[in-house]
């Protein structure tokens, strides 16, 4: 990485969204990051579009930084969707329903939330379909803590309807160690003008009045005027009218970037982004022609600026397009930043203690004894302690259980085997975890390692920071799934996420569609390069048998129709490799569930057709649930078992 710059005007950005922001923002968040620490930023939030998704990703990158000395804050936050009362809008919806006309604007059938930003510059017309966004951080744990119920609170019932909204009732009840502020022109503010602008300004002044007066009394000094920097007149009528109200009501302004991408040489590709999650719903203009030639040409640059960047590009809008403002005002608005968040947000690190139930240990123990308790127990109704070989394995296994906090992991397990075994549902256990005794004799699995001579070292080492992972296979997860939460609750027994990503294959169609390069020559490329690349791909690695899906190196390295394609069309080339990876959406992990106390309240739990699971993936070079504390459980289906 190069030095970092030094720019006069400090900055902190307290606006951003990555690809977690899916089909709007661009990147993942460790890339913003090392953009914004190189172009001299002070620190960076991540506020995804109605989810914290990528908050694993932050704090794992925040952990890196300060191990490398980099003084740089990243800040954990949310844009999230509020409507002013849920409550009143049920009452609306009811009337919709009531009416056969109305009740066809109805729309609840939402699997992916894609934030249209072209439907933040107009009127929502449908009362249904109103929303605002309102940017929310967290100063500190408790801060944290209650955008992690407030973002699973919006995704329950009625708060989710198309996008998972919060209330002002919500967020007064759940508001502290919270910062809030106007966000774009979408924001609550912007909304303000967007439904009055027609009736006159007065009208615009009025609604605006009305909704500073309550994020004040939510937020009292929390709560900022945030100016954005765009080649739009309507941001800068909305900056004028946000200025205006800080003079009357006292409140501070803020000047963020809202990034989207995280460098200046992304912006095009983030734009073909866009397009790719619209394609085949919104197809008008979508062609990479339609596109500016540079980003200097684009109404908006949406990366990470530093201070003296953001003050030039208010500077050039605002004289382009004929707005005034104060100099003085504008360059406070944007070192502002800076200051929050070295005063206002502490240097807390998010807790990372294990997360298991609480109620697998019996009241008035601790989850050693129980689990030594239970252990012994079993061990003497089935003879086997008459062997001291069962007992000294068992003493080791206990002590090593104890002196890593597994205790209750093993507690855990057990309840979801039983639940498992009273139904007929499950198999013997394999893989590592059989190499237990505790785990046999707790009928976790039905395999005695000691008579197969299996290792525990190979399940649980003393000097490992690992957690133990037992395969646990049954008939149907579905059925153990559905038994578990109905039993213990949607907020305690969770099914993992997992993020699906765009790939080769469909990259090379959706970008030469955009490109409108023919059918005949995408269709000859995509039906061939895997099947070229395979063999010499898998040989490279020594490998001779098995499934093999080829890299995309691979794939340009040895496939001579992907090669040819791609001399013919070059410009496709550079997209897909600044694509590749990123979210297309979102699905479940096979088997990985989470079971812990009160869920909700320690993750922003989220909602993809109609069930509620995690906003972090078990990951596969990167781990986000266990640096948090989490220990995923597998319920793996084997159809065998039948």
């Amino acid at each position: 990485m190069t030095d970092t710059k030094k720019p006069s005007i400090p900055f902190a950005n307290l606006h951003g969204h990555s690809t977690y922001s899916i089909f709007d923002g661009m990147g993942y968040p460790d890339e913003h990051v090392d953009f914004a620490y190189s172009n001299g930023l002070e620190g960076m939030a991540f506020t995804e579009h109605g989810n914290m998704n990528s908050f694993s990703h932050a704090f794992t990158k925040s952990k890196k930084m300060k191990d490398e000395g980099k003084d740089f804050k990243i800040i954990y936050g949310i844009e999230a969707y509020v409507h002013p009362s849920i409550d009143e809008w049920k009452l609306e919806r009811d009337k919709h329903r009531a009416d056969v006309k109305l009740s066809k604007q109805i729309n609840e059938d939402v699997d992916l939330v894609v934030e249209d930003e072209n439907e933040s510059k107009k009127v929502i017309k449908s009362t249904l379909n109103q929303r605002s966004h309102l940017v929310l951080t967290a100063q500190n744990q408790e801060g944290l803590n209650n955008l992690f119920k407030l973002v699973s609170q919006s995704y329950r019932g009625d708060n989710f309807y198309r996008f998972p909204r919060m209330d002002y009732d919500m967020l007064r009840a759940n508001n502290s160690g919270i910062i809030a502020s106007t966000a774009c022109i979408g924001g609550i503010l912007g909304n303000d003008y967007w439904r009055n602008r027609d009736v006159g300004p007065a009208a615009v002044r009025s609604s605006m009045e009305k909704t500073v007066e309550s994020m004040m009394d939510i937020f009292g000094d929390r709560f900022y005027g945030e100016l954005q920097w765009a080649n739009y007149a309507e941001q800068h009528i909305i900056n004028q009218h946000i200025i205006e109200l800080s003079k009357v009501y006292g409140f501070k302004l803020i000047s963020t970037c809202d990034a989207h991408f995280p460098n200046p040489e992304l912006w095009k590709d983030r734009e073909i982004y866009k397009m790719i999650g619209w394609m085949g719903k919104k197809d008008e203009g979508n062609k990479i022609d339609a596109l500016p030639k540079t980003l200097e040409e684009m109404e908006y640059q949406l990366y990470p600026k530093n201070g003296d960047e953001l003050f030039a590009s208010y500077r050039a809008y605002s004289s382009a397009l004929g707005f005034t403002y104060d100099d003085g005002l504008v360059e406070e608005s944007i070192a502002r930043t800076a200051d929050i968040a070295r005063d206002r947000i502490t240097n807390y690190v998010p807790d990372a203690g294990i997360k298991l139930p609480s109620f697998v240990v019996p009241e008035g123990e601790s989850a050693d004894t129980a689990l030594a308790k239970l252990s012994v127990e079993a061990l003497k109704s089935s003879g086997l302690y008459k062997d001291q070989v069962y007992i000294d394995r068992l003493r080791e296994e206990l002590h090593t259980i104890k002196d890593r906090g597994f205790s209750k992991y093993f507690l855990t397990m057990k309840t979801i085997t039983d639940k498992a075994k009273a139904n007929q549902l499950c198999g013997s256990g394999r893989g590592s975890g059989a190499g237990s005794l505790v785990s046999y004799l707790l009928n976790i699995t039905e395999v005695n390692p000691i008579k197969y001579n299996l290792q525990f070292s190979r399940f649980i080492r003393k000097t490992a920071k690992d957690y133990p992972d037992i395969d646990f296979d049954v008939s149907d997860p579905m059925i153990l799934k559905e038994m578990m939460i109905s039993e213990y609750g949607d907020n305690t027994f969770v099914p993992i996420s997992n993020f699906n990503t765009l790939k080769a294959r469909s990259l090379i169609k959706d970008i030469s569609k955009l490109y409108d390069i023919p059918f005949q020559d995408v269709n000859a490329v995509t039906s061939k390069m895997q099947f070229e690349a395979k063999g010499p791909a898998m040989k490279e690695h020594g490998l001779t048998a098995g499934a093999y899906e080829p890299t995309w190196d691979e794939l340009k390295k040895y496939s001579p129709t992907l090669q040819g394609y791609l001399r013919e069309y070059p410009d496709v080339a550079v997209h897909i490799e600044n694509l590749l990876g990123q979210i297309r959406s979102i699905s479940r992990h096979a088997g990985g569930v989470l079971f812990a106390d009160g869920l909700n309240n320690m993750m922003p739990l989220i909602n993809s057709g109609g069930v509620v699971q995690t906003p972090w993936t078990e990951g596969q070079t990167v781990r986000h649930l266990e640096p948090l504390g989490f220990i995923k459980f597998d319920i793996l289906g084997l159809t065998t078992l039948r």
